[in-house]
């Protein structure tokens, strides 16, 4: 399996898949809270979401009335983000001058990016003295037992196959090191308590696995 092919965000449908199999979660973890909570973000703050997709993030920063834009690599992504103020842009270029916001986001997204060096010096560059970078991504363990059933399955014809998650090339375990070259100072934070996803519908499951390649 070739995980995130080129086509896997002309629109927000396999992340969409994605989005609804963390709903399943039990108790409930409100994943976007959690993450803006991380930064005081008082009214007028100026916030760039570097990756925004269908906008989730987004619409989370409106209700906290801070100056919010958004910006996508896909077109498609952008049109079911329904925010007033967008960029298609590629983050290794950002369209944005030196230091104009205060807060970056760039979550579940830096493993996408074939070149994170520049992508990262860009995030640092657009951010103003004292800013936040917030980086948001998973550790090498995500989804495990997920990817044990699949591979369990695909090895009664392909003995040996293995899932290997999409975010490999950034995780938890290896991303500080990786921030560390553009930004003085990096703190790893991880949520006080892991909610499991519990479904008693295989649909949900195979959605999830199938918007992946």
């Amino acid at each position: 399996m070739t995980p995130n092919p080129p086509d896997q965000y002309v629109d927000d449908r396999n992340l969409r898949a994605r989005q609804r199999f963390w709903q399943y979660q039990r108790p409930p973890f409100d994943t976007v809270a959690w993450v803006l909570n991380l930064v005081h973000m008082p009214t007028g703050l100026r916030v760039l979401d570097a990756g925004c997709g269908n906008g989730e993030y987004l619409r989370g920063l409106r209700d906290r009335q801070v100056r919010a834009v958004g910006c996508d690599l896909s077109a498609g992504m952008l049109r079911a983000a329904s925010h007033p103020a967008l960029l298609n842009a590629d983050i290794a270029a950002l369209p944005v001058r030196d230091g104009a916001v205060d807060v970056v986001l760039a979550i579940h997204m830096l493993y996408h990016v074939p070149n994170r060096e520049t992508a990262l010096r860009e995030l640092r560059r657009v951010l103003a003295a004292g800013g936040t970078c917030i980086a948001v991504t998973n550790g090498s363990q995500h989804t495990r037992s997920l990817r044990a059933l699949v591979e369990r399955a695909v090895r009664e014809e392909t003995p040996g196959w293995q899932m290997r998650p999409a975010t490999h090339a950034f995780t938890a375990e290896n991303a500080a090191a990786q921030l560390a070259a553009a930004f003085e100072s990096v703190t790893c934070v991880r949520p006080a308590s892991h909610s499991p996803v519990i479904f008693r519908n295989a649909t949900v499951a195979a959605d999830y696995i199938a918007s992946l390649a």
